[in-house]
This record gives structure tokens, sequence and C-alpha cells, in this order.
């Protein structure tokens, strides 16, 4: 029996403001593969991603999400994705601990897969903090430990890394390799270089 590919952009093409910024783009993504989508400023990362979730229309070609032409965000029984875009999409006025209880909740995750979470990005000191006491970059620790229990197989990260110092760029990539060592997928824009197995680069001009 022939594996299916999880994602599949054959030839596409895409517009912003009227204007092409990227034309017959290919990608092919398995399971356990990750794919770096890389570039300069205003190449087309994040509008890449946009268009395989559905957010942003294609000009050309197809986008197959486990062979068909359906996308995640708005198909009842389609693949569940986990999208991390620029904006962390926490709630500022709650804690940070009822943050991470609004999804565990919701997801049906054990506790301890919760606790070993937080306390891989050490955030234990900050759980009865409001998120908008919070920086930048612990906005950003906070949205990676959410990403670390939700349990979904296919990740599409934009620019996870960003505000992230040395330290918990590296946790970063371990929580990237973790989840492809798990069967993961990811597709994931970024300027960094990481080693990570199973890994191919998109290069957008």
């Amino acid at each position: 029996m022939t594996n299916i590919p999880l994602i599949e952009a054959q030839e596409i093409s895409f517009e912003r403001g009227g204007r092409e910024i990227a034309s017959n783009i290919n990608i092919l993504l398995n399971k356990g593969e990750v794919y770096f989508v890389k570039g300069k400023n205003g190449c087309g990362k994040t509008t890449f991603l946009r268009c395989l979730l559905g957010f942003i229309p294609i000009s050309s070609g197809k986008i197959l999400w486990y062979g068909k032409e359906i996308f995640p965000i708005f198909n009842k029984g389609s693949p569940r994705v986990a999208w991390l875009g620029h904006l962390n999409a926490l709630k500022s006025i709650m804690s940070v601990k009822d943050n991470l209880n609004f999804y565990a909740d919701i997801w049906k995750v054990k506790k301890n897969i919760v606790k070993d979470a937080i306390q891989f990005l050490s955030f234990d000191d900050y759980l009865e903090f409001p998120v908008s006491w919070l920086s930048a970059g612990e906005k950003r620790r906070l949205s990676l430990i959410r990403l670390i229990f939700c349990p979904v197989k296919i990740w599409l990260l934009d620019e996870p890394s960003s505000f992230l110092d040395e330290l918990n760029r590296n946790k970063l990539k371990i929580i990237m390799q973790n989840h492809i060592n798990s069967g993961g997928s990811i597709i994931c824009a970024t300027h960094d270089s990481v080693d990570i197995s199973n890994a191919k680069t998109l290069l957008l001009d």
C-alpha cells in the first residue's frame, strides 16, 4: 500500500496585495519529517504557511492534505494541525496556569504531561502571573509549553524562535526533535539554522 503524504503542495503560486510573491512551489511532507521554509524577509514564508492552512487562497496549483483538497481549519473530519504564528494566542487577563489548564482540559491532557512541559521550559515561578505581565520571550516560551502537550501530529510553525534566547532556542530544537522522533511532522518558517534529523529545506527567493 502506497503511503499518502500528509501535506503536498503541487506547483502552487500565491500573491500578496495583488502581486505574485512565489510561484511553482512544491513540497511533500511525510510522517516523521520536518520542512524548513527559509528566505529573506518579505519573500512569502508566512503567506506560504497560511496558504497551506487555507487562510489565504492560492492563485494556481493544488494543496493536498492526506491526498485530498481539504483544509484542516475549515472542515470537520479533516486532519488536525497545530498552528503557531507570530501571535501566541494567549489570554492576557488570565494567569499562566489558567491559560495552560484551559487547553489541557479541552485536549484532555494528563496533568503530569503538562507539569513536565512547564518544568522543561522552567516556568514554575510564573504560573500565577497574568500573561500580560510576561515579556515577549516569556510569552513565546508559554506558547511552546502548550505546543509540547498539544495532542496533534502535524505542526505548522512561523518563526517559533522569535524572542527566545540561546538557551530556549536550544530547548526549541529538542522539542522539535522529540516531536519528529515520536512520529510527528513539522513545517517551520525560520531564519535559523536548526540541525534536526529528517529535515528538508524549501528556499523562497
